[in-house]
């Protein structure tokens, strides 16, 4: 009999194999943890309810920002607009590793759909983000580079949290992250087929088209192109800080990304999909799908024996009253990078 008589209906099409744990991650986890999380790969996530959510909140709150009227409403609108952009990314994100439909092709379709929405190619960012798993603390990572275009040491030596929220987020929320948004938007990545280029300039004249058509062509730029340009590259900012700013050079797997936890409003504004929250246990096992990795963290805290090196903090501005003695997420960064700093000084 055929090997294509031998592969079970069910099984075609499927995009998880395994934990995609690399190599040091294998070994710095064990096999037996490495079983239990892999049980957590099944069947994934249909991620178009998650998808239809995001949007239905985006609509609704433009509803109640026109209905508002006034400065207030559509500021405020816009704001929270920008988050749930972000949520969607993040949606995306699940795209590019093939876990939030069944199949690889509607992986790739509705990543195309909402890199596209959001102003930049599936290929481009599929792309960087393998780059950036694969290399992770290299001058190759997009990450990493993006840290050194952020400047992570504006603030000076020991900076206190105002100075650091100042200088570091939102100085670059100012002009540098709006800057490379446009540009993104616009611009035909090298490693982009001028097709899918093409499709993605389409959908945005199609758009903008119904829009003006529609009379709602400010509408449009207020609620969504503003967000896109001003608040989601904000957000994205402060949650890539988070997961591994004065962490990223180091070489042990363990210790590379930082997670986080959080009173709700603040899960919700940063934490949206759990990817930000939980980026530990994404990074050692990229196919989790995001609804279980609450559960790999458990399980990780269980069984591994180095939990307690594991980078994991309380609150992200703030430390949580819950737990004073548990750092937040800025105090984390600021005293790994003055670490690392002190040394490079001393070598």
């Amino acid at each position: 009999m055929s090997t294509a008589s031998n592969t079970s209906p069910a099984l075609r099409g499927r995009v998880r194999k395994g934990t995609g744990a690399s190599g040091p991650v294998r070994k710095a986890l064990g096999p037996d943890l490495l079983g239990e999380l892999e049980k957590l790969c099944g069947k994934p996530t249909v991620g178009l309810f998650d998808v239809c959510a995001d949007v239905a909140a985006i609509v609704i709150v433009a509803a109640i920002g026109s209905v508002v009227g006034h400065f207030a409403g559509p500021l405020l609108a816009a704001l929270y607009i920008g988050v749930r952009q972000r949520h969607l990314s993040n949606l995306a994100h699940e795209c590019v590793h093939g876990k939030l439909l069944r199949t690889r092709g509607g992986n790739r379709l509705l990543g195309h759909l909402l890199t596209g929405l959001l102003g930049e190619g599936f290929v481009p960012y599929r792309s960087s983000h393998s780059i950036h798993h694969a290399k992770l603390g290299s001058a190759d990572d997009p990450m990493f580079q993006s840290y050194r275009s952020g400047n992570l040491f504006a603030a000076g030596p020991a900076p206190s949290r105002r100075s650091f929220v100042l200088h570091v987020i939102v100085r670059n929320a100012l002009w540098r992250l709006p800057r490379n948004a446009v540009i993104t938007l616009v611009r035909k990545e090298a490693d982009e087929r001028w097709t899918s280029y093409s499709v993605r300039a389409g959908l945005w004249m199609t758009v903008a088209g119904v829009c003006w058509t529609a009379d709602v062509l400010g509408s449009f730029a207020t609620y969504w192109l503003l967000p896109l340009v001003v608040v989601r590259p904000a957000v994205t900012w402060i949650t890539d800080l988070g997961n591994h700013a004065g962490l990223i050079e180091n070489s042990d797997p363990l210790v590379q990304t930082r997670g986080w936890s959080s009173h709700w409003l603040t899960r919700h504004l940063l934490g949206g999909h759990l990817d930000d929250m939980y980026h530990p246990v994404h990074h050692w096992c990229p196919q989790v799908p995001w609804r279980r990795l609450p559960e790999a963290r458990e399980l990780a805290e269980q069984h591994l024996d180095r939990w307690t090196d594991v980078p994991w903090c309380s609150g992200y501005f703030f430390r949580r009253r819950a737990t004073p003695g548990q750092p937040c997420v800025i105090e984390d960064i600021i005293s790994r990078l003055d670490a690392r700093t002190a040394d490079t000084a001393a070598a």
